[in-house]
């Protein structure tokens, strides 16, 4: 459990750091919504990606922690 809990602080984590060192774009015209979505460089796909990685991370700790109260009582 200690496992995923770490791979979600540090998925966080580096969101915000990637997200920090993103200069903002100067464009005028937005980027499809495929590169929107999936290009973490050129839309918000860092945002996505690391979205459902965390929502996986999490998952699991939550469901390790489950099992084990369920062992318990």
């Amino acid at each position: 459990m200690a496992n995923w809990l770490a791979l979600t602080v540090v998925t966080l984590v580096a969101m915000v750091v990637f997200r920090m060192k993103k200069p903002p774009d100067e464009k005028l015209e937005p980027p499809s919504n495929f590169v929107t979505f999936f290009n973490p460089i050129q839309g918000e796909g860092d945002l996505f990606i690391g979205g459902v990685l965390v929502v996986y991370f999490s998952s699991r700790v939550f469901l390790a922690l489950f099992q084990t109260l369920r062992s318990v009582f």
